[in-house]
């Protein structure tokens, strides 16, 4: 499989998606749509239109037989995710103690925007076998990363982590229907759906695409991401997020002996910027959003540069 992608191109696929996130972004500042537009377009997203396309691409395209190390997406992302957060909180004791961010800083250098992001990027910059085969690497990825998101975070931020634990809080739309469609995979087969049911569920799919960029863009500007009010501790994770963690993951990847889709996939997913969700998160359990929209905010702004360098870098040290 070819990953050989220039620098103009990735480029050209990140303007074009910063294109879609405007569209949101003007449409909320012109009161075009508003927070319960916003939030019910978000819902949509969770429990409507990403399963759609994650039971559309797993169903369609995946096979055990063929993606013999599936597993390794799940738990990576969960390294992933705690590495992130130790690299986060270091940075806290290192630069930031002055600071009461600390649970904030580990999160925003711990989540990536794992999934809006790098499927709309795999979209644009792909075709074919190889855009499926990266979506269904991203749905089974986000499997960990949603295992964690929607469930102990919000618990970690809230100060309840060891007090309000329960099994059922791993039971999100995203990873019940990722269980779902391994679970017919494994019993029926690949592409096994009726196409009476298959091709109303694909159009649902189709439309998170351009949903997640347009709500993206209109929760940067609900929350005036573009207030930097505390310099030091957004500047701190943005330098741990886009600089420190894609480094440390680049050199792992280097010894590391799976294929290449699985390395690149891998190192998309490390150079993304903060997890746009945190917002979300942080609006029910007492965080401090001011830090988390202004994070969210300038990690994205700095990824029009960092991520293009990144995968450059990518392909002389490791493609």
């Amino acid at each position: 499989m070819d990953f050989q992608i220039t620098f103009s191109t990735i480029s050209i696929a990140i303007i074009k998606l910063f294109v879609l996130m405007l569209i949101g972004y003007v449409l909320y500042l012109k009161k075009l749509i508003d927070d319960k537009f916003t939030d019910t377009l978000s819902l949509l997203l969770v429990r409507i239109f990403f399963p759609a396309l994650i039971v559309a691409k797993i169903i369609s395209n995946f096979s055990f037989a063929e993606y013999t190390y599936w597993w390794i997406l799940p738990l990576s992302s969960i390294l992933f995710s705690l590495i992130g957060m130790i690299i986060g909180r270091l940075v806290y004791e290192f630069n930031l103690r002055d600071s009461d961010l600390r649970k904030e800083v580990m999160c925003s250098c711990g989540f990536q925007n794992a999934g809006y992001l790098p499927m709309n990027l795999i979209l644009f910059s792909f075709a074919g076998v190889l855009e499926d085969r990266l979506l269904v690497y991203l749905f089974l990825f986000i499997m960990g990363f949603n295992t964690l998101m929607w469930s102990l975070i919000p618990l970690f931020l809230s100060g309840k982590l060891n007090k309000a634990f329960n099994i059922k809080i791993f039971l999100n739309p995203p990873v019940v229907t990722i269980i779902f469609s391994l679970i017919w995979v494994a019993l029926l087969g690949k592409n096994t759906l009726p196409p009476v049911l298959m091709d109303p569920i694909k159009h649902l799919g189709q439309a998170s695409f351009s949903i997640a960029m347009i709500t993206l863009g209109a929760y940067l500007c609900r929350y005036k991401a573009y207030e930097l009010r505390d310099k030091k501790p957004v500047i701190g994770s943005i330098v741990a997020k886009l600089g420190i963690f894609p480094i440390l993951v680049l050199v792992l990847l280097r010894f590391i002996p799976i294929g290449m889709d699985y390395k690149f996939f891998l190192f998309l997913q490390a150079i993304m910027p903060t997890a746009v969700s945190l917002v979300v998160i942080g609006s029910y359990t007492g965080a401090d959003n001011r830090f988390f929209a202004a994070t969210i905010f300038y990690t994205h702004i700095a990824a029009i540069l960092t991520m293009p360098l990144w995968l450059y870098v990518f392909q002389i040290f490791i493609g």
